[in-house]
């Protein structure tokens, strides 16, 4: 990542507006696998997916040279890592029957995965809120959000305060996902102020989930007032390291 005086004069520099980082054209070969790949995992065609992606891409690179984003860089590793992975929460089916108006909230949403393959991928028929606490994100996501659609939002907001600063989401979410923000049972705390009775949570982990750090959001679960519905493993691609989805019910 560039140091601030090394990016002074690169063009966008701490500007987040999409009009200052266009679209990256992504390569036919990787477009292929990626496109592939989704098949193999039963995922929906992502063919119709593919300028808005290079639109996320393009804006992503560009804000990345000086707001820490990813580490992610070249477009395969981002198809796969990113995109790819973040859509493989459809292989749940409570994403694949999400009820139209009620909102979905992308906890610690940082660079935006899962919630903007997640939102592409609804249509517009589902509100999506990309919450991040870092200000600075925040409003990162927000402008990534117009590329998607007016369904989707970025917000300042720290999960454990939703009654205060979001009031509009407090106990009204449906669905709260969140990928690489911290322990499980640190994620159950700060998501339930969102949820609903009966709203989902789901949490993508790797290999190391399985151990100490399921057994704590086991116990926690129930205190914090969910249920344990399950967990689901995958691989991105074969040899990779397991990927696992962690789906708890909010039930008080």
């Amino acid at each position: 990542m560039p140091s601030r005086d090394d990016t002074a004069d690169m063009p966008g520099a701490g500007s987040v507006d999409p009009k200052d980082h266009p679209p990256i054209a992504l390569p036919d070969e990787d477009w292929a696998w990626f496109c592939e790949r989704c098949a193999a995992l039963a995922l929906p065609d992502p063919g119709p997916l593919r300028g808005r992606l290079e639109a996320l891409f393009g804006h992503l690179v560009g804000v990345n040279r000086w707001l820490n984003l990813t580490t992610v860089s070249g477009a395969h590793d981002w198809l796969k890592l990113h995109v790819l992975d973040s859509l493989t929460g459809l292989c749940d089916t409570r994403l694949q029957h999400l009820a139209e108006g009620a909102p979905c909230v992308d906890l610690g949403s940082g660079g935006g995965y899962p919630g903007l393959p997640l939102a592409l991928v609804s249509g517009g028929r589902v509100p999506w809120v990309l919450a991040d606490a870092r200000r600075k994100k925040a409003e990162f996501l927000a402008a990534a959000g117009t590329l998607v659609g007016p369904q989707v939002s970025g917000l300042h907001l720290r999960g454990s305060l939703a009654a205060s600063a979001a009031p509009a989401l407090h106990r009204r979410c449906q669905l709260v996902v969140n990928r690489a923000m911290g322990q499980a049972d640190e994620v159950l705390a700060e998501a339930a102020p969102l949820l609903r009775p009966h709203g989902h949570l789901l949490i993508w982990k790797g290999p190391a989930f399985e151990g100490q750090e399921r057994d704590r959001a086991a116990a926690a679960a129930p205190k914090l007032g969910y249920r344990v519905v399950g967990v689901r493993r995958l691989t991105l691609v074969a040899g990779d390291p397991e990927r696992v989805l962690a789906c708890y019910e909010r039930t008080g």
